[in-house]
């Protein structure tokens, strides 16, 4: 895909995308795409941010992994560039990662959050290419179809941001949504959930039944009610769901999150951001 300021094709095949993005294209294309060749950046997110600092980008080691030149390993906060199962083609890791060598040797600040680190020590970061204004490497991957917005309960404040773009990618089919390697299942198709557990996916449908037991809240989708999707909300995405849980039956509702089998396909969401209300059809307003 290209980088802020260039036209992003609608639909791309697997073999023709890895020709069009070596590190080479996508160097030409950044520096195109610089202020100072008369194009816009991305625009500076909203969200609440804090400085940790400036380097250059030394390597690029995953779709969201990064070293940077003074050491320190980056891992990109409130994404998922999902490598797709094979039956879902392409290869959604790869391209990411080919799209952020193109800022190599490129200045670029870090900021933070939420938690710096995580359990290995490696820093949990917004990256941004230097310019004016920056190029913020998520919202890129997430514009151009290569990731997915993902909250994190230590770090999420970004995450409106980054679904808005990732709403905008969807509708207008780049990158991984114009192949389908990208999709929102559909609830009532357990079986085709189902064969991508173990994966970070959206899922959506009609709530038929809603259930609490303690302090977790059941949705289920579907007539099948031993093998259907089924979403459980815990913790802050339960209280985002409390008080009348019955007045949530019949609407569209949207989970994202990891895919495991319970009898079923389920998805656990913990986070509020993690589920959507949606008041009508596919693109619908958020409440």
């Amino acid at each position: 895909m290209w980088w802020a300021g260039s036209k992003v094709p609608r639909t791309i095949s697997a073999s023709g995308f890895r020709k069009a993005t070596s590190a080479v294209c996508i160097l030409a294309v950044l520096v195109a795409a610089s202020p100072s060749r008369g194009q816009q950046g991305a625009a500076v997110p909203t969200c609440d941010l804090r400085s940790a600092g400036e380097s250059a980008l030394a390597a690029v080691t995953g779709p969201q992994t990064l070293r940077l030149a003074d050491g320190r390993m980056i891992r990109l906060a409130e994404i998922i560039a999902t490598p797709p199962l094979p039956q879902q083609g392409g290869d959604a890791a790869h391209d990411a990662t080919s799209y952020l060598k193109g800022a190599l040797g490129k200045k670029v600040e870090v900021k933070i959050g939420g938690a710096e680190r995580d359990r290995y020590g490696v820093t949990t970061a917004h990256i941004f290419v230097a310019g004016d204004p920056p190029l913020w490497l998520q919202q890129q991957l997430v514009s151009a179809g290569l990731a997915l917005a993902a909250p994190q309960a230590d770090n999420k404040s970004c995450f409106a941001a980054l679904r808005a773009a990732e709403a905008t990618a969807r509708a207008e089919r780049r990158g991984n949504w114009g192949s389908a390697v990208f999709k929102i299942l559909s609830a009532s198709e357990p079986r085709l959930v189902g064969n991508l557990v173990q994966t970070y996916q959206i899922v959506e449908g009609v709530v038929k039944g809603v259930a609490r037991s303690g302090s977790r809240i059941t949705l289920t989708f579907g007539d099948d009610k031993k093998f259907g999707f089924r979403a459980y909300a815990e913790g802050a995405a339960a209280k985002r769901l409390s008080g009348d849980v019955t007045a949530i039956v019949g609407k569209i509702v949207r989970i994202r999150g990891w895919l495991e089998r319970k009898a079923g396909p389920s998805i656990t969401a913990t986070l509020p951001e993690q589920v959507e209300v949606v008041s009508g059809e596919e693109g619908a307003t958020l409440r």
